[in-house]
């Protein structure tokens, strides 16, 4: 036998194996397989899984002459995409009769730029697929399948998927009034005909592209993440622009978030095996990000059973948020509240307790956000004022102290380690002896740090503030160009943009102003180093211009004003400061005797101990 005959033998063996293979009679079902965390790798990994779409049925019904119609499963046949709409005084969704799902969200209090209507996804923005497995281990897609709209109210609907005449896959929306949640309930009847019976898992896909709402796409950007929270409690979130993040531990709730608006995932039951994936788009798309979830539903498929799940699409409003949460305790409180984000622990503390409580009753008493922001800083210069008067009253002393401290100095001129010592000795005994400590305007200065960045936090995140207009600014959440162009030029785009925002550049003007009246007031001594510190502060003037040039008007607006009222603060102490006075009371603590502190005490010690090590040196020279 040669060789062609050998081959053209074991070819035709292959085919008649093959065409067996093919005309094989369909097996018995095979006992149930639990559903796993991602579907979509199974399905690309095991050849034994076929996915089930409606192009398949759509072919066999026209392909194969001897098929009818009526052959092909209800569930498989090819229906009408068809939108149904449930309104209320706050939110517009329409659900897709293909995959019976939302597929547009209008929020109808909002607007998006120049006034126009603000959708937080449209048509191909959001998809939600539960990957059904089915008896025969095959994969059927509901977001490829043709649900039917039944019981349509403006609030409610009922979109199913019959199995055949009596079976059927409900998807039971209820929009609530005057909310922007929206009740979804998954429900059955014969559904183990096609599933296996035993079934109490089930996976879900969710994937969003996020649209750019504001007029900041990097400052926007910086604000869109993935959010979630532990069944066992706590928050995190996803923020890089590409990641992949597989949480382990049960979730309550799924955010995908922008800036000021949220699409966010509830289940009663937590979500299990949940895989996280954020993308980031280009600049000028029209969208941020891309999110995607994959998890795995708890839901029992026996009649009368259901799995209920909650879509919150909404603005990230801290009130109503935390309003949802009225009634529950303990880990039945869903924390929806952190989707506003307001810093780290003592900073959302601030804002918590003490910013967001005056905030809400002002606007509740005024329309102008300009007033209120105005009126908040002067609350808050009056909380502080008693620790800025004990910081002036500190820099007064030096001030009037300051000759003396200038006649030390020149007793022991010259910039050698030697005399460098004891002008530092005499002038902190002279301190201590009038009573006047140089650090002590440190510490009150340093408390109300926290309350600048705490508002830092709050201003840029708080919805209150979108499309609110003051004077020149139209928009008081983001940047107020006064002068704008339309070309990048090297290095200067990347750190102000194309614009130059007005409130930023007025607080630039008046913080350089004020800096330079300061420097005059308390000039101090000339010292090595003091020519650095005299220019720190212009320095970091020019820094936050353009650090700030991009951010919200309202937050620039809000450091003016605090500029200024320091100014207006300032002149007050001044005036109420008799300094001659000070300076008679500072002369008549000098002749007290003052017990020494353990601290000064170790101070003059190891000054004492390198005055010493200081004159070896000079005998050995």
């Amino acid at each position: 036998m040669d060789k062609n005959t050998i081959i053209g033998a074991i070819l035709a063996g292959l085919i008649i194996i093959g065409f067996s293979l093919l005309n094989k009679p369909t097996p018995q079902p095979q006992p149930p397989v639990q559903s796993t965390a991602d579907t979509a790798l199974l399905t690309s990994e095991q050849e034994t899984t076929k996915t089930f779409s409606i192009t398949d049925s759509t072919a066999l019904s026209e392909g194969d002459t001897t098929q009818t119609t009526t052959a092909t499963p209800l569930y498989l046949q090819k229906g009408t995409e068809k939108l149904i709409s449930l309104k209320n005084d706050l939110v517009k969704i329409e659900l897709n009769t293909l995959g019976g799902i939302p597929e547009e969200a209008q929020l109808l209090k909002y607007n998006a730029q120049e006034g126009k209507e603000l959708f937080l996804f449209k048509k191909g923005d959001l998809s939600f697929n539960l990957p059904l497995r089915t008896v025969e281990n095959k994969i059927l897609n509901t977001a490829e399948l043709y649900f039917n709209p039944l019981n349509v109210t403006d609030s409610t609907v009922t979109m199913r998927l019959n199995i055949d005449e009596q079976n059927y896959l409900d998807f039971v929306y209820t929009l609530m009034p005057g909310d922007y949640r929206i009740k979804m309930n998954i429900m059955a009847k014969g559904l183990d005909r096609l599933l296996p019976a035993n079934m109490s898992l089930q996976d879900l896909e969710w994937e969003q592209r996020i649209r750019q709402q504001e007029q900041s796409w990097k400052f926007e950007n910086q604000y869109t993440s993935v959010m979630y929270r532990y069944a066992a409690g706590g928050v995190e979130r996803i923020n890089k622009s590409k990641e992949k993040k597989s949480v382990q531990e049960t979730l309550r709730w799924i955010a995908f978030k922008d800036k000021y608006f949220s699409t966010v995932l509830i289940s009663r039951a937590p979500f299990q095996d949940n895989v996280i994936s954020s993308a980031e788009f280009k600049e000028d798309s029209g969208y941020i990000k891309n999110f995607s979830l994959k998890s795995t539903l708890q839901w029992n498929i026996e009649d009368g059973e259901k799995a209920s799940l909650i879509w919150y699409v909404g603005p990230n409003d801290y009130n109503l948020l935390k309003a949802y949460d009225k009634g529950l305790n303990g880990n039945d409180q869903l924390d929806l509240d952190h989707l506003v984000y307001m810093g780290g622990k003592l900073l959302r503390t601030i804002n918590v307790y003490m910013i967001i409580p005056v905030v809400t009753f002002l606007s509740s008493q005024i329309g102008s956000w300009g007033i209120i922001i105005l009126i908040l800083t002067i609350l808050i210069k009056i909380f502080l004022s008693p620790f800025t008067f004990k910081s002036y009253l500190s820099q007064a002393k030096m001030r009037v102290l300051k000759p003396q401290v200038e006649a030390i100095s020149a007793k022991y001129p010259g910039k050698d380690q030697d005399a460098m010592m004891k002008r530092q000795t005499e002038t902190m005994s002279l301190y201590r002896a009038a009573g006047a400590n140089p650090m002590s305007g440190c510490l009150p200065m340093l408390l109300q740090l926290p309350f600048l960045i705490a508002l830092y936090m709050y201003f840029p995140t708080s919805i209150y503030l979108r499309g609110e207009s003051f004077l020149w600014a139209k928009d008081l959440s983001t940047y107020d160009p006064i002068i704008s162009w339309n070309f990048d030029i090297p290095f200067i785009t990347g750190l102000l943009g194309n614009h130059i925002s007005l409130f930023c550049l007025l607080m630039t003007i008046v913080n350089i102003a004020f800096n330079k009246y300061l420097m005059q007031q308390n000039s101090a001594p000339a010292q090595e180093g003091m020519k650095m510190m005299k220019i720190m502060p212009y320095f970091m003037s020019v820094f936050l211009f353009f650090f700030f040039n991009q951010n919200a008007s309202g937050l620039c607006y809000y450091y003016l004003l605090t500029s200024l009222l320091t100014m207006i603060q300032n002149w007050a102490f001044r005036f109420a400061i008799n300094e001659e006075k000070l300076l008679a009371r500072l002369e008549e603590n000098k002749k007290k005797p003052r017990k020494k502190s353990k601290w000064q005490q170790r101070l003059e010690e190891a000054q004492k101990q390198q005055q010493a090590m200081q004159r070896q040196k000079n005998k050995h020279r």
